[in-house]
Formats: C-alpha cells, sequence, structure tokens
C-alpha cells in the first residue's frame, strides 16, 4: 500500500471584505462568510463523502449495509432486515450527494472552466462520473441532465440510465482531454493523490474502462470502442495508482468501518458463510486480512477460527455471534485503514475480460494472474504464496466463456470492502451464484434500492414517470433488473 496520508483539511475560504457599506444591500451581507470557495477547498469533502458513502456501513444504502451485504461478503449478527431483503426507511441510493458532494462536483467544474483551469474542471466531471456512476447502477434512471441547476428547477425530469451512462462516458473523456499534468491543480485538498494531475488523468480513464464493461449485455459496440479507448489514453499501472483513501489515527478522520465500532459501539456485521467457506475451500491467503478470527468460550470446545454466518437468518439464529468471524483487523482494529474507490486490481481484470470478449489486444490469462497477483500483493502477501495460489487446478486460466467465469468469481473475491461494484458486477455476470437466506422476502438478491421516500413527495410526477418507463412495481421495488444488465 502506498502511505498516501490523509492530510488535515486546511478550508481555504475567501472572506467577504469586512468595511461597512451605507446601502440597503450590506445589510444581508455577511462580511465573514465565503463569497466562492476554490475547487480546492471543495475536493476534500467530496472524496472523503464519496468514499464514506458507498464504501463503508453507511445507514443510507452502501456497501456493508446494501450491496456487499448482499453479494454476501458480510452478514448481519443482528437487527437482520436487510439480510433478508427489508430495506428500512431511510435506506437508499446515496440521495444526499445531490445536494452534497455533487453540487460541488459541479461548482468545480463552473469554477474551472469560468477561471480557465481545466485541471478543477477535469477531477469535478471524475468525480461526479464516479458518484453518478455509483448511483445510477444502485438505483436506475435519475435525475442526471437537468439536475444541479439550483434553484432553476427544483422537480428535474429522470434520465435514463442509458442516457446517464453516455453523460458519463462523454465527461469522463473531456476530463482525459482537459488535463494538464503541469497545470494548475490542487496544491491542498486532494486525500487521494497529493495534486498529481497524471495519477487523476489515470483514474479518469480506469473509470471509462470499468463503464465499458459494464455495457457488455446491452452495448457491445460502444463497450468496445470506449474500453480501447480507455487503455489507450492510460489506466492504472501499479498498486501506486490505486484511487484510494488513507485515513487518520486520531478522530474525526478516521476510516468508517473502525469508527462505526468504536466511536458509535455498534457491533451489526460479521463474514458471510459463503464467503469465509469460499475462501478456506480455494486456500485463498486474503482470508486473514479479510476476516478475525472467531472468540469461542472455553464450553464452545473449539479452537478459534475463520467462521462466518449464513445470511438471511432472523434475530438469534444461528451460532452465538462471538462464533462470527468479523470484518478483519486492517480495518475493523485499524482506524488509520485504507479504503478504495478504484484499484490497479480491478482495471486489471476489465483488461482481462475486455481481451477475452477480443475488445482489446492482450493475453487473457496473463492480465488474469496479474490481477489477482495485484490484490494479494496489496495485502503484502510475498510472491511464493501467491504462486502456490494460481497454481491449483480450479484458478489456473481457461480460455473461452470458462475464462469469463473465472474472471468474474475472481474479481468478486478481490472486490472485499467495494461491496457496491462487486454488486454491480454480480448482477451483470451472474458470478457468482448467490442464494438467499431462508428467511429473505425475495427468491433472488435485490436488482436495486429504492428511490428517496422524499422525492415521491417532492417531485411525484417524474418519479412516476421513471418506475412505469422502468417496469418498476413501485419506486420501491427491488426486484426488477436494470437496464445495465441486460436483463431489463
Amino acid at each position: 500500500m502506498k502511505n498516501r496520508t490523509l492530510s488535515l483539511i486546511a478550508a481555504a475560504v475567501f472572506l467577504s471584505g469586512a468595511a461597512c457599506n451605507k446601502d440597503l444591500t450590506s445589510i444581508n451581507t455577511n462580511p465573514n462568510g465565503p463569497v466562492t470557495v476554490p475547487p480546492p477547498s471543495q475536493l476534500s469533502q467530496v472524496i472523503q463523502n464519496a468514499v464514506a458513502g458507498f464504501h463503508g456501513p453507511a445507514f443510507n444504502g452502501g456497501d456493508i449495509r446494501a450491496g456487499g451485504l448482499w453479494v454476501q461478503f458480510y452478514s448481519e449478527v443482528q437487527y437482520r432486515d436487510e439480510d433478508k431483503y427489508i430495506v428500512r426507511p431511510g435506506t437508499d441510493g446515496g440521495w444526499g450527494m445531490y445536494n452534497g458532494s455533487l453540487e460541488d462536483c459541479q461548482r468545480m467544474i463552473v469554477q474551472g472552466d469560468a477561471t480557465k483551469t481545466p485541471n478543477w474542471s477535469a477531477v469535478g466531471r471524475i468525480m461526479k462520473s464516479y458518484i453518478f456512476s455509483e448511483m445510477t447502477d444502485e438505483m436506475g434512471d435519475l435525475p442526471y441532465s437537468e439536475a444541479l441547476k439550483g434553484d432553476t428547477n427544483l422537480t428535474p425530469a429522470y434520465d435514463t440510465q442509458q442516457q446517464i451512462y453516455t453523460g458519463l462516458l462523454k465527461d469522463l473523456a473531456t476530463a482525459d482531454s482537459e488535463i494538464d499534468v503541469g497545470g494548475i491543480g490542487f496544491s491542498s485538498g486532494d486525500l487521494m493523490y497529493g495534486g498529481d494531475m497524471a495519477l487523476w488523468k489515470k483514474f479518469a480513464n480506469s473509470l471509462r474502462l470499468r463503464l465499458a464493461l459494464h455495457l457488455s449485455n446491452v452495448d457491445a459496440t460502444t463497450g468496445k470502442a470506449v474500453a480501447a479507448a480507455a487503455v489507450a489514453a492510460g489506466v492504472f499501472a501499479s498498486n501506486n495508482d490505486n484511487a484510494q483513501l488513507m485515513y487518520l489515527a486520531s478522530s474525526p478522520n478516521q476510516n468508517p468501518v473502525y469508527t462505526n465500532v468504536y466511536v458509535a459501539g455498534r457491533d451489526d456485521y460479521g463474514l458471510s458463510k459463503t464467503l469465509v467457506d469460499s475462501m478456506l475451500s480455494w486456500n485463498d491467503p486474503r482470508l486473514p486480512y479479510y476476516a478475525q478470527l472467531d472468540k469461542p468460550l472455553a464450553q464452545d470446545g473449539v479452537a478459534p477460527h475463520y467462521q462466518g454466518l449464513p445470511n438471511g437468518l432472523n434475530d438469534g439464529a444461528g451460532v452465538p455471534i462471538r462464533l462470527v468471524s468479523r470484518i478483519g483487523a486492517l480495518w475493523r482494529e485499524t482506524p488509520a485503514a485504507p479504503l478504495s474507490l478504484m484499484t490497479y486490481s480491478e482495471v486489471l481484470f476489465l483488461e482481462a475480460e475486455a481481451a477475452e470478449r477480443g475488445w482489446i489486444a492482450g493475453n487473457a490469462s496473463a492480465l488474469y494472474n496479474a490481477a489477482i497477483t495485484a490484490s494479494m500483493q496489496w495485502y503484502g502477501i510475498d510472491n511464493a504464496t501467491i504462486t502456490t495460489y494460481l497454481a491449483q487446478p480450479r484458478v489456473v486460466y481457461t480460455p473461452g466463456a470458462a475464462g469469463l467465469t473465472q474472471i468474474a468469481y475472481q474479481k468478486w473475491l478481490s472486490l472485499f470492502l467495494q461491496g457496491e461494484e462487486a454488486w454491480t458486477e454480480v448482477r451483470r455476470t451472474g458470478v457468482p451464484s448467490l442464494v438467499p437466506g431462508p428467511n429473505a422476502v425475495l427468491t433472488k438478491i435485490p436488482e436495486r434500492l429504492p428511490y428517496n421516500d422524499q422525492e415521491e413527495v417532492l417531485n411525484q410526477v417524474n418519479v412516476d414517470a421513471a418506475v412505469a418507463r422502468q417496469g418498476f412495481a413501485s419506486y420501491l421495488d427491488l426486484t426488477k433488473p436494470l437496464w445495465f444488465t441486460g436483463r431489463h
């Protein structure tokens, strides 16, 4: 891991002049309030919100309470509603990003364009595209082209997911082309890359590659063209390029998995039996990083071991919760642990799939092996152990349809604590084949998160139109596949 440390957030704020004016309009002017907050002061909050909102135990959806739970990385050891696909009120796909991080991204774009500072605009477009891609893959059609216009349109229409993807890919291509590696960028506020615009350029193209592969079931022609363009423009080339946030050991900038336990006092999540049993059967050396040993008592008659809890049980069912492995100490016990938006390992899996499909040049087998290797190296696993894992007959790559299945399965394993993307990939590929728990209220894992409850009140006409267009039973429907899956 590259130790990019979460720097202290220096909120550089332009203060309005304190001189008194005798004209009437000055009465409503706050002399200590910001007139314009420059993009470097906005970016830090955008990054933190994106990481915590989509890759932690957020109470509005996100990785541990939704996507990662539903692809059976985790299990709920208590309060098991979501584990049975019962989504509590207030759970949605990050709707609060609209009046928070997405607004900040749009301001970065506008200010970058107005001041002819293209790096500000480019980073705004990249983070806006990342956030919107997560939200549309969670919920489907969304306000997009009419959103983020302030008070000029309080009831925006919903764009189709296909239209949103078109817009995201266009913005990412624009960001790639407008980045000036030697130009004015982010001397502060860049908590991921420390102002290195070459790395932002790689992130833009890596995200383009991800979205291109998401199109495999619905628009392979566009997917192929975008994948080739993204790889040619330059994607992640090592684990040093990962889009990740390194937290601090001190409050309030600690990683959200740790703070959920040791600040909020929660103990709701363990590891899923599906994940633990799978990793044990494959002799996966990442298991001690993903999971902690359980904590049996003397009367249990067993030594500490790795054990997951089956998903979809009623409260109190199953083994005592002390016998369920918790999320690995790397995150749960470590306040300064990193969380990732996108990794080099994922990019290699994307390239492997693209090569197997004939979308790009390259050796799918070599890229597949490199992807597994990069994932394990991130955890500090030694090369001899990696070589032994890769030599297992089940792991050795088989070209063709079997190879695509192997890529999808190994990617699922590698996306631990990036559960939202794992959920997207499971819905796209069907790998692995996951069985709901015995008390689940659905016969398959959820296909989406609901729209925000307030949206049904404040923008009902447009919500209802989007619901009807997508064939949902209601805005709360979890069962209808989204456009990108090809099963809509």
